[in-house]
């Protein structure tokens, strides 16, 4: 190999000058690879797109009457694919073998019929309940935290309810009743629902819960202003999913 000396080399300095050895490369590698990073971003984009039609883009679908078998944890439902509140769940339904850890469903009271949703986004508004059915989430109810956690935190002491049920105030002093717990005095592990108004929603949501057969947490929401028919909706509800219930 050539080598360069400096005019005063003492032979301790070499330098080569010949080019490296070109990569052992086909022109057309190049092409595949620029291929291959084209098909994979189409397909990220089209996952992206899909989990946005989850989280409220309006989806488009047909809502079917079909009744359809699923499972939640050990629970087996057969129901009317109508009553399942999102479109991804509606279309997993479908599946032969279709199981949820969680399932959104969505009625219309009083009627208790299956709420539609032209946008494919279902919220509890306009007389519309959501539905939450999921499997031993192990979570503390309301019921347990009420004597030791929100009766200290409420201001003002227990006020008179809709229908004979009691109200604990959770809001600042001097803010609007924004935050509260209504609950059943008369029975113990009863009735109890917590109500709250966030921006920008219009009006306060109420959120109850309670365990159903085979252990499986029954959650639902609802507004606010429908809390005075709390025995009917409580009693619909629960009807509603042994309606619904296989084993």
């Amino acid at each position: 190999m050539p080598i360069l000396r400096s005019p005063a080399w003492d032979g301790s300095l070499v330098i080569p000058v010949s080019l490296p050895q070109p990569i052992r490369t086909q022109p057309h590698h190049f092409t595949w690879l620029s291929a291959a990073i084209c098909v994979l971003g189409a397909a990220l984009f089209a996952l992206k797109v899909h989990g946005w039609s989850e989280y409220g883009l309006p989806v488009s679908f047909v809502p079917s009457d079909e009744p359809v078998s699923v499972s939640v944890g050990p629970a087996t439902l057969r129901l009317p694919e109508s009553y399942i509140a999102t479109a991804r769940q509606r279309r997993m339904s479908r599946l032969e073998d279709a199981r949820f850890e969680m399932l959104r469903l969505a009625v219309r009271w009083p009627v208790m019929s299956a709420a539609d949703a032209p946008a494919g986004v279902i919220v509890p508004e306009n007389g519309t309940i959501v539905i939450e059915l999921e499997s031993s989430p192990g979570r503390e109810s309301l019921r347990a935290r009420l004597d030791p956690f929100y009766r200290r935190l409420a201001r003002g002491g227990e006020l008179a309810g809709p229908d004979g049920l009691k109200i604990l105030s959770l809001s600042a002093r001097g803010e609007p009743a924004a935050d509260l717990i209504a609950f059943d005095p008369t029975t113990q592990n009863g009735f109890i629902a917590r109500c709250r108004s966030t921006p920008p929603a219009v009006s306060a949501i109420c959120h109850r819960a309670f365990t159903g057969a085979s252990g499986v947490e029954v959650r639902y929401s609802f507004e606010q202003a429908l809390l005075s028919d709390w025995r009917q909706i409580d009693r619909a509800v629960a009807e509603k999913i042994l309606e619904f219930r296989l084993r």
